[in-house]
C-alpha cells in the first residue's frame, strides 16, 4: 500500500514535521494544507518532489476530503476548534490520524452530545482498524511518555509531578511578558483562563480559571542548567491521567505545570481577574468585542512578542516521580532541556512538537502501534520512541535518589 500522507497546518510545528518526515520518514506522497496569505510562496522552499502544497481553508471540508480519498494518514496541526472535525473526516475516509491537540478538548467537553461524539469516533476507528494517536506533541505528549517511563520504574507511585514549558532564553525575554509566542496567540490566551484539577494528599483539588496564576497556586523551580528560578503554575486536569498511568490506587499527589520566568504570573493574574481573557463579548460603541480576541490581536500584532532571527527559546520537559522500589522510598527525575537549533533553524518548541509528531506518524505507518481506536502517548513503544528522539538530538537525563517522603512539587 502506498504511503500517502495529508498534513493539515503549515505553521511552525508543521514546518518542523515536514522536515523530519523528509529526512527520517518513509512515504510516497505528502500533501500539505494551509490557507494563510503567502502560504504557497513559503511552501515553494520545500524541494522534496514527494511534497506538494494545497491552499485550502480548513472550513472547506469538501476540498480536504478530496485529498483524503487516496491518503493513508492525516497529521493534524489545525487550530483546536478544527481538531475533532478533521480527525472525524480522516476516519470517515479510512485514514489513520495523529494530532498534537486534545480530542477531549476541555472547552467543549461539557457540551451536550460531545462525549457521545468522541465515543462514536472511537468505535468507528476500531471497526475500521484505524489508529487515532492523540495528544502527541510536547505537552501533552512527550511529558506523558516520560511519565509512563518513570511509572514503569516504580512498584508503587505516590507522587507524580510533570512540567512542560516553552519560554525565551533570558537574553531574549526582553518584553513586559518575558515570553514570546511560538504558536497560536489566541490559543495561548485561552490556555491562561482554564480551570485546573490536581491531587493533594489523596484529595482532589480544583482551581478556578481566573486563579491559575495566583500566588497560592504557584511554586518555584530551581534548575542547575538555568540562570534564574522559574515560576510554575497548574496546567489543566492532571487527574484524568491517573488511570492511563495505572496509578489511581497508589498515587497521593499529582499535578501538571507550565513554567515561566518570574513576573509572568502576576501580569496574567491581573488580566484574568479584570476580564481581559474572557470569551464573553462586550459592547464597545456599536460593536461586539470578545476580550480574549482583542488581547490576542493587540499582542499578536507587536513585533516584541515574537522571536527575532538572533533570539532563542528553551523547551523544558521534566517529570518528578516518587514512590517505592523494592520497598525503598525513591525519587526519580527525568528531564530534557532543549535549545533553539540555529544550524537547522528550528526553535526548541518546533523540535519538541513537530519532530515527535513525525515520529508518531511513522510509528503508525510502520505498524509499531497495534491497537486501533483512540490511543494515548503512554501506549507507544517507549524505548523505540526515546531512541528516535535521541537521533534528533533530544537527550534526557535521569536521576534516582532516596526520597524523604515529601509529596509536594
Amino acid at each position: 500500500m502506498e504511503r500517502k500522507i495529508v498534513l493539515l497546518g503549515y505553521g511552525m510545528q508543521g514546518k518542523a514535521c515536514v522536515y523530519d518526515l523528509c529526512n527520517f520518514g518513509e512515504f510516497d506522497e505528502l500533501s500539505v494544507v494551509d490557507c494563510y496569505d503567502g502560504f504557497l510562496d513559503d511552501f515553494s522552499k520545500e524541494k522534496d518532489p514527494r511534497v506538494k502544497g494545497y491552499h485550502i481553508n480548513g472550513a472547506d471540508l469538501d476540498e480536504i476530503r478530496k485529498l483524503l480519498i487516496p491518503a493513508t494518514l492525516v497529521i493534524e496541526f489545525f487550530p483546536p476548534h478544527l481538531t475533532l472535525p478533521m480527525v472525524e473526516l480522516a476516519i470517515e475516509n479510512d485514514c489513520h490520524a495523529i494530532t498534537s491537540s486534545y480530542l477531549n478538548n476541555p472547552t467543549y467537553a461539557n457540551k451536550p452530545g460531545f462525549k457521545e461524539r468522541l465515543e462514536s469516533l472511537d468505535q468507528n476507528a476500531k471497526k475500521k482498524g484505524l489508529i487515532i494517536l492523540e495528544e502527541f506533541g510536547m505537552d501533552p505528549g512527550v511529558d506523558l511518555i516520560m511519565g509512563q517511563k518513570i511509572v514503569n520504574s516504580f512498584d508503587e507511585v505516590h507522587a507524580l509531578h510533570s512540567y512542560g514549558a516553552g519560554f525565551p532564553e533570558l537574553q531574549s525575554a526582553n518584553n513586559p511578558l518575558s515570553y514570546k509566542f511560538t504558536w497560536s496567540v489566541i490559543g495561548v490566551i485561552r490556555s491562561h483562563l482554564r480551570p485546573a484539577t490536581y491531587l493533594d494528599n489523596k484529595e482532589i483539588r480544583e482551581i478556578a480559571a481566573d486563579s491559575m496564576f495566583s500566588t497560592e497556586n504557584t511554586h518555584t523551580l530551581k534548575l542547575q542548567d538555568l540562570d534564574e528560578n522559574l515560576e510554575c503554575f497548574y496546567n489543566g486536569n492532571s487527574i484524568q491521567y491517573m488511570e492511563h498511568f495505572g496509578i489511581e490506587k497508589s498515587v497521593k499527589s499529582m499535578g501538571r505545570y507550565i513554567c515561566r520566568w518570574a513576573g509572568h504570573g502576576a501580569f496574567w493574574e491581573r488580566m484574568a481577574r479584570c476580564g481581559f481573557l474572557s470569551s464573553d463579548p462586550i459592547q464597545v460603541g456599536d460593536q461586539q468585542v470578545h476580550p480574549d480576541e482583542f488581547c490576542a490581536a493587540l499582542l499578536g500584532n507587536q513585533k516584541q512578542f515574537y522571536y527575532q532571527d538572533d533570539e532563542s527559546d528553551i523547551a523544558l520537559l521534566r517529570v518528578d516521580g516518587r514512590g517505592l522500589i523494592n520497598g525503598t522510598p525513591k525519587q526519580i527525575v527525568l528531564q530534557a532541556i532543549v535549545f533553539h537549533d540555529h544550524t537547522l533553524g528550528f526553535s526548541a518548541m518546533q523540535q519538541t512538537v513537530g519532530f515527535p509528531m513525525a515520529i508518531g506518524s511513522m510509528m503508525i505507518l510502520d505498524g509499531k502501534i497495534k491497537t486501533p481506536g483512540r490511543t494515548m502517548p503512554m501506549e507507544v513503544p517507549l524505548d523505540f520512541y526515546f531512541g528516535e528522539l535521541s537521533k534528533r538530538g533530544i537527550q534526557f537525563t535521569e536521576t534516582i535518589t532516596d526520597w524523604d517522603g515529601d509529596l509536594t512539587p
